[in-house]
């Protein structure tokens, strides 16, 4: 453990002297340089709003702490009153970004919103305390999920081939399917609220596109439109490659969960069923489309409510707070989980899903790269650019999002290539990148629609027009929605599986799937936002700094 500790006065001066004090404390906890430079930046506008605050003659605590391979950094004050910094507020009206200064302070805010999951903040009893971590990061958690597949595989192979089947049976009964079914239960608690949550707050902090301007609503048309593209390119690569054989896999079904009949869900069905005759129904049922409906006919109406709108803005916040932060602290157990499932599954399955889940990869492949030839399609078509050239300069940024598998945590890498290899101006470009990386994800659109439609077959559910229908409505809704968490697809797979009565089971398959094309989704996701950016940019009249 390594831990440094100083106190500084709120004084102008010393706020240099307290980020290269952090800036060297993580340098020596062997931080990443990614990761330090996100913690320094929310360390220092933080540290600008604690100098305000503060109470005369009282100090900040700064404190850099290493402990089991995870590094924070503490702010500490004695104030006057709660701290803000990087408010989404601050950063909605596009109109006021006409100067390099002030585009570039955009920039720093929207960063600060898209990485508060690594911000923790309280004010108790007169006391500010701001926690950022600075030392785990998304590509960590993705080695940690691909690490504990591949001890899954090997330790459970040789069990299957050392122990007597008795032996393996009781193995996996009383060890691994009670670990399943833990983490599935605490998932099914969450999703409900998380999901109603998340989509209010969102919906409630933009709910009038006038307030984005012309500009915002061709970024955000642009990214329905690919969202909508991505569905239709999922299906085709789907019954292009035809993964996998009806009812294949039930045999891996618990005889409690066993598939019955089903009746049969037509598109009026499912149009009707979007509205619930019960609220409290909706969560208790999880009904994901009456939940979203929910989430955006509450979230539409709190600008409405006058001088309540900002106490009921806070609220939903918070409460996204709390069920994101919940998800978040179950998914950390996402590598004992995967353990157990893939464990499970190299007990009891037949080796000839390797075979299937090869014609899954490859399906999945396959309506990546189709994405990536229609992303250079609308550049060309939109924008009369040569495609290759675009190609070229907007590659370093699909390389960088593929090794950090975090459209996040790529968000600086990103805006760096719009700025000094496409010449696009800051004005749109920091709005643009950050709100890509909240809502408009291509790759995700189309992991899920690929792995709900191949999951469902092999294990011998059938879904008729209605539920298709319902399946690409709710799946879009997800990738405006999804909270920018690690296991999000997870999260997400799992309500599709139980919207379409798809035995859970099923989960363990999409983890390992979903572990291995991860890069490939989010460098789909950063690629389509810079390609979004690039068009809007020339359409607009938006390029080399032009406004």
């Amino acid at each position: 453990m390594k831990e440094f500790t100083i106190k500084v006065l709120p004084e102008q001066g010393n706020l240099t002297n307290a980020i290269e004090f952090i800036e060297k404390r993580l340098i020596e906890c062997k931080t990443g340089s990614k990761d330090r430079a996100k913690a320094v930046l929310l360390a220092e506008e933080y540290l600008v709003e604690l100098f305000k605050v503060t109470k005369e003659n009282r100090s900040v605590i700064i404190r850099v702490k290493r402990f089991f391979g995870k590094t924070t950094v503490t702010l500490i004050s004695e104030s006057r009153n709660e701290v803000t910094a990087g408010t989404v507020n601050s950063i909605l009206d596009l109109d006021c970004y006409e100067s390099a200064p002030n585009a570039e302070a955009a920039i720093r805010s929207m960063i600060i919103n898209a990485n508060s999951d690594i911000l923790r903040q309280s004010y108790r009893n007169g006391i500010n305390k701001i926690v950022i971590t600075a030392g785990i990061s998304s590509q960590k958690n993705l080695m940690n999920v691909l690490f504990s597949m591949l001890l899954a595989v090997i330790v459970c192979s040789i069990m299957r081939f050392a122990l007597s089947e008795n032996i393996c049976n009781a193995i996996n009964d009383y060890v691994f399917m009670t670990i399943k079914t833990i983490f599935l239960n605490a998932l099914k608690a969450v999703i409900a609220p998380l999901i109603f949550f998340s989509i209010a707050a969102s919906v409630s902090s933009v709910t009038d596109l006038s307030e984005l301007g012309k500009i915002g609503a061709r970024v955000m048309g642009f990214y329905a439109m690919t969202t909508l593209a991505a569905t239709i390119v999922a299906f085709t690569a789907y019954n292009i490659i035809n993964p996998g054989t009806f009812n294949e896999l039930s045999y891996m079904i618990s005889e409690t969960q066993q598939v019955g009949g089903q009746e049969t869900v037509s598109i009026l069905d499912t149009i009707i069923g979007i509205v619930p005759d019960n609220f409290i129904g909706a969560f208790v049922n999880s009904a994901t489309l009456q939940l979203i409906f929910l989430g955006i006919l509450v979230g539409g109406v709190v600008p409405l409510m006058g001088e309540k709108t900002e106490k009921i803005t806070s609220f939903i916040s918070a409460a996204n707070d709390l069920f994101l932060r919940v998800a978040s602290t179950i998914t950390k157990c996402l590598p004992i989980a995967v353990f157990a499932f893939i464990g499970s599954m190299v007990m009891t399955m037949d080796f000839q899903l390797i075979m299937t889940l090869l014609s899954l990869f490859f399906c999945i492949l396959l309506g990546m790269i189709v994405m990536l030839i229609f992303y250079l399609t609308v550049v060309f078509i939109m924008t009369g650019s040569n495609p290759f050239e675009f190609f070229k300069n907007a590659v370093p940024a699909w390389l960088n999002a593929f090794a950090l598998s975090s459209s996040s945590a790529a968000m600086p890498f990103t805006m760096d290539t719009c700025d000094k290899k496409l010449n696009i101006s800051p004005k749109l470009y920091s709005f643009s990148i950050p709100l890509g990386a909240t809502i408009n994800m291509d790759g995700f659109v189309v992991v899920l629609t690929i792995s709900t439609l191949f999951l469902a077959k092999v294990f011998g559910v059938e879904l008729s027009g209605g539920e298709i229908a319902s399946l690409i409505v709710t799946i879009v809704l997800l990738s405006f929605g999804a909270p920018g968490i690690p296991g999000v697809s997870t999260i997400c797979m799992s309500v599709l599986l139980m919207q379409f009565h798809v035995p859970m089971e099923a989960l363990a398959i999409f983890i390992g799937i979903d572990a291995i094309t991860d890069p490939l989704n989010t460098a789909n996701n950063v690629f389509g936002d810079i390609v979004g950016t690039f068009c809007v940019g020339k359409r607009s009249g938006m390029m080399n700094g032009r406004h």
